[in-house]
């Protein structure tokens, strides 16, 4: 009977993934506070790297920093899932580039009943996702990237299930221009307790970017993302970001995510930074699942 009421509460769980045929949904969500702030709009984004494994490892060795490092918490509709994630990237001489990251997901715990019903323990499901991501530009203008890394989630005691997941890249820079193209959460399939499988959310993902600083104080970036699930679905993201003397930084952006994983929103954000450590804050607008989510971020970089 304990094993049985394991399952149910499991399965409660699962409904928002199967109902979609798709598992694993939180490996296609953003976290990164610099880039929710344009609403998730940030496979060409060379400011902010650290995150780069979960997302673009080719962006790696256009970046400006030796070092990318941060740590970000994510309130995922506060009184809901909470999730902290830490990331670095590090550029090797504008030639290569290497990056980890770890994604932990805090999901809201439920009672667990015994086999007279009685209330025996408290139970909260987890998601982890752990990557790795090296990069390399070959060209003046052209580089790959490749990420790998496994992702699991816990629903309840006794069951989790896991798959193993992959990013791969290319990415040109012309000047102020950036674009991208690739494939991004390939992986295996998870098996349910049924016995049916399901994929994760990959998809064929395009990003482009154009960024420029006017009067040696001003910088403008606009950013675009779309992504085509192999569930047939689709995503758009589009935002810009205004940086003021390398110090002050406001984003905004717009997702649409249709049937995707990660609904649609809108998005705000703000960064700061000073001798290389840097703030971000990003807060989502939306009447779904993620609304007022907000993000924060700490980091360092040179």
């Amino acid at each position: 009977m304990k094993k049985i009421l394991y399952i149910a509460g499991a399965l409660m769980l699962l409904v928002p993934a199967v109902s979609h045929a798709q598992a694993l949904p939180f490996v296609a969500a953003e976290t990164d506070a610099a880039s929710l702030g344009t609403a998730g709009a940030g496979l060409v984004e060379t400011s902010s790297v650290a995150d780069a494994s979960f997302s673009n490892a080719a962006v790696i060795p256009f970046s400006d920093n030796k070092l990318d490092a941060s740590v970000g918490y994510t309130m995922w509709q506060p009184s809901s899932s909470n999730i902290l994630n830490v990331g670095v990237a590090y550029n090797v001489k504008s030639k290569f580039g290497v990056a980890l990251g770890v994604y932990y997901g805090m999901n809201p715990s439920y009672d667990v009943t015994n086999e007279s019903g009685a209330v025996a323990g408290v139970f909260a499901p987890k998601d982890i996702h752990v990557n790795a991501g090296l990069a390399w530009r070959f060209l003046p203008f052209l580089s790959l990237g490749a990420n790998i890394g496994y992702a699991t989630s816990s629903l309840a005691e006794g069951h989790s299930y896991g798959a193993l997941a992959a990013d791969v890249f290319a990415m040109a820079k012309f000047g102020g221009f950036r674009v991208t193209a690739g494939v991004a959460n390939v992986g295996t399939t998870v098996k349910s307790a049924s016995g049916a499988e399901f994929c994760i959310p990959g998809s064929i993902a395009v990003g482009a970017g154009y960024g420029k600083v006017f009067g040696e104080k001003h910088g403008i970036d606009v950013l675009v993302d779309a992504d085509y699930y192999f569930s047939g679905w689709m995503a758009v993201a589009a935002g810009a970001a205004y940086t003021f003397n390398d110090l002050f930084s406001v984003r905004a952006g717009y997702r649409y995510g249709g049937e995707s994983p990660v609904p649609s929103y809108a998005s705000v954000g703000a960064g700061v930074k000073i001798l290389g450590i840097k703030f971000d804050v990003a807060y989502l607008i939306a009447s779904g699942p993620v609304k007022n989510t907000l993000a924060l971020s700490l980091g360092y970089a040179f």
